[in-house]
Parts: C-alpha cells; structure tokens; sequence
C-alpha cells in the first residue's frame, strides 16, 4: 500500500471516530443545556419582574403575575450592536414604565462596549416610557467609546415600549 494511501485510510479512520464522538456528547448534553438554558432564563424573568408567575404573550413577551394580578410585562429584545446583537431583557409595569433591564449576552468590545452590562448605565432606563425620547447622549448618558452599543440598548428598550402596545390591543 502506498504510504499516502495509507495516511489517508488512517485519517479517514480517526476523523469518523472523533466525529461519532463529537455526535455521541452533543446528543447526551444537548438536554442538559436546554434545561439550564431555560433555568438561566426564569431567573432572568425574576430579576426584572418581581412575580410569583410568568406566561408567554402576544408579541414574544411575557407576563408576569402576583397572584392573578399582572404587575409587569418583559419582552426579549435583540437590537444589533458594535459586534451583533444584544440579547437583553426589558420589563415594564402596567402603565407603562420601564421597570428593569437585563443584557443576556452580547458581543461588544471588552473594555469599551461590554460596559453596558454596567447597573449605573441601566438603571438610566428605569421609570422611562413612550413619552420619554430614551436616545444616548439626550436623556441617557451613552458609555464613552460605546456609542454604537448605547444606542443599541436605547433601541432595544424603545422596540419594547412599542411591544407593549401592541400586547394591550
């Protein structure tokens, strides 16, 4: 056999077992992080909206519950930012105010645009509804450096807010 033909045979062989392998792990852990995903997830939906319950709505939000009372919606957004888009978590209560947000992931600049997970830079948004402008360097004091991601989040929150009527229709 000639030694290219059999370095062939032999790569051919290991990269069907490393595949089988990979296959083998992706299917045994794939449930496992659905679940812990989805546990990520709720504990999101309770740092935003303090509720004993939360139920899937129009318009991809969800409806949060004390009791059969509602006291807030959340609505997951993702507008794009410097380096794509910025998963977050935006709740609002009943008339309309912006209760909390989350960022969930994102891929912005380290040092620089990953400062938008900064608690100072969200709580800007606290208390903000439709009669609000909600744009950086306005009525929020953008991230220096970050401008593009600043407005990514004000987009975000603002897509939200008009979410929000369209659930109340």
């Amino acid at each position: 056999m000639p030694k290219n033909l059999k370095l062939a045979v032999v790569l051919t062989v290991f990269c069907v077992i490393s595949a089988g392998a990979l296959a083998y792990v992706y299917n045994l852990t794939k449930p496992i992080i659905e679940k812990n995903s989805a546990a990520s997830f709720n504990r999101s939906l309770r740092e935003v909206i303090p509720a004993d319950s939360f139920a899937p709505a129009d318009q991809g939000c969800y409806v949060g519950r004390k009791g059969k009372e509602v006291v807030g919606y959340a609505f997951p957004v993702a507008p794009q930012g410097y380096g794509g888009p910025i998963e977050m978590l935006v709740s609002i209560d009943k008339e309309g105010k912006v209760m909390a947000v989350k960022i969930l992931s994102n891929k912005e600049t380290p040092g620089l645009g990953t400062n938008i997970v900064n608690p100072k830079f969200l709580k800007q948004f606290s208390g903000k509804s439709s009669a609000d402008k909600i744009i950086a360097k306005d009525d929020i004091d953008a991230i220096t450096g970050a401008t593009i991601s600043s407005n990514a989040v004000c987009k975000g929150v603002r897509q939200a807010i008009g979410l929000l009527g369209k659930v109340k229709q």
